[in-house]
């Protein structure tokens, strides 16, 4: 089974990740510097995004192909 996200879909949890920490009480200057960094810097199709899609996909795929079970089975009685 293979499953991958989308820049688009990094991007869409990316803002929401970005939202959260932008609700903490903070300064009104540095939530607005947060925001203004996601949308100047971090959209769906610029260079940081389509890394980290890649990150994020690879690491998906090496957790999966961990948690695969071995068709090698040790026998009970062993």
């Amino acid at each position: 089974m293979k499953v991958e996200f989308t820049a688009d879909e990094i991007h869409t949890m990316l803002e929401a990740v970005i939202e959260e920490v932008a609700a903490i009480d903070m300064d009104k200057h540095d939530r607005a510097a947060i925001r203004r960094w996601l949308a100047d810097d971090v959209t769906p199709g610029s260079l940081a995004v389509q890394r980290l899609t890649d990150k994020l996909n690879e690491e998906l795929q090496q957790t999966h192909a961990r948690s695969e079970v071995s068709a090698i089975k040790k026998p009970d009685w062993l």
